[in-house]
């Protein structure tokens, strides 16, 4: 969901925690710095607006250089090759830009509807926020240094403050739109959002093939277990169809035989209610497939995994977690329809930005910056003393 992209956006860059995208006004055009001398562009210069609202060259840049990094940690894209004629499988300049734009975009629609609602940070989150980019400053070296670290990256200590705040805003803007009850689910809100997620609940009878050793290691019954297992596990099938498939004599022979993990002490099963609220690929994918092709309240046949013989009954996901998290899924959808109503116009600056000679400057940048760090500052030599005249010699 966009909640987790705006909050983890920029710690995919360099591991920065807390950064999303932003970049503010009263953000200083210094022409020594790396964004001037790698795009020949001021941090406060304009890109693009995204509904009528600019974002400035200083976000921008530090999105692209996020999402021209990100391509290169997955060996997508080659510093060799060029960027305008990709190769297969590997993104173009263009797809590069796009990407950047869209991640800007996605922020500056966020900051556009949280000032349009008046979503603002509490002080509290501002304090948190303060104290989180202190934590950071040091764990970097000091303030200096966490300074020259963001400028590698093209972007500001007053920038990255911006950036971080988008993230309070999206919980802000969430927030103020519960109260208003534009996020509260119908019944069918919530069994799309289950549908279309593929959430379900089930509980089962596991009857085991294998012994559990103390060290966790797992030992496969030998030929005459497995054949009691299955026959135990045959026999409770018969039982629960010659009463209907009742959930209640399910729960009770669930109770009693299956081998899901007991409390030593008790005996009682860990999840004696079964597993109420199951997403998919939590479960081994037998038992996912067995208990997806069932409709709710349904009993299914005896299904074998690594596990041993399971008799799986289909329940209903638990109604107050699905409430939940269906409310922060309509927050996403409708921050989906944001995006895709949201009006963006570039400049002639943006259109001309050449991704890869913008990064190759850059690099070259940093590796000069890293180099004279490197190289010991000259000492200065001591001046040679001052050479003192004979005295004359007495006359003789």
């Amino acid at each position: 969901m966009n909640k987790t992209r705006i909050a983890a956006g920029a710690l995919a860059l360099a591991m920065l925690a807390g950064c999303s995208t932003g970049g503010g006004p009263g953000i200083l055009a210094d022409p020594d710095d790396m964004a001037y001398q790698a795009a020949d562009l001021k941090r406060d210069s304009q890109l693009f607006t995204v509904d009528g609202e600019g974002v400035s060259a200083e976000e921008y840049l530090f999105w692209l250089v996020n999402a021209i990094a990100e391509q290169k940690r997955y060996g997508l894209l080659s510093d060799d090759s060029d960027w305008s004629q990709a190769a297969e499988g590997q993104p173009s300049a263009e797809t590069l830009k796009a990407d950047a734009l869209e991640t800007a975009k996605l922020y500056q629609v966020i900051r556009n509807h949280a000032k349009e609602l008046g979503a603002e940070l509490t002080a509290e989150e501002r304090e948190e926020l303060e104290a989180t980019q202190a934590q950071e400053m040091e764990y970097w070296g000091g303030e200096e240094a966490f300074r020259g670290l963001l400028e590698e990256q093209c972007i500001s200590l007053e920038g990255y403050r911006a950036l971080s705040e988008v993230a309070y805003l999206n919980q802000a803007l969430e927030k103020k739109l519960e109260e208003t009850g534009q996020l509260t689910p119908t019944d069918a809100d919530v069994d799309s959002y289950l549908e279309e997620m593929g959430i379900y609940a089930a509980k089962h009878i596991l009857v085991a093939t294998r012994h559990t050793n103390e060290d966790g290691s797992h030992e496969e019954y030998n030929d005459e277990e497995r054949a009691q297992a299955e026959a135990l596990v045959k026999d409770i099938r018969e039982r629960l169809r010659a009463d209907g498939d009742s959930e209640v004599l399910f729960d009770e022979l669930m109770n009693e035989y299956s081998e899901d993990g007991r409390n030593k002490e008790t005996g009682e099963l860990y999840y004696p209610h079964g597993y109420t609220y199951v997403y998919p690929g939590q479960m081994v994918t037998e038992f996912e497939e067995g208990a997806l092709a069932l409709e709710v309240g349904q009993i299914s046949e005896p299904i074998q995994t690594s596990y041993g013989y399971h008799i799986i009954f289909r329940g209903n996901p638990d109604g107050e977690q699905a409430m939940e998290e269906c409310g922060s899924y309509l927050f996403y959808k409708l921050e989906q329809t944001w995006l895709e109503e949201a009006q963006v116009v570039t400049t002639k600056a943006y259109d001309e930005l050449d991704p890869q000679a913008f990064y190759d400057r850059l690099q070259e940048l940093v590796k000069a910056k890293a180099a004279a760090r490197a190289t010991p500052a000259p000492t200065e030599s001591a001046a040679p003393e001052e050479s003192t005249q004979p005295e004359a010699s007495p006359a003789g």
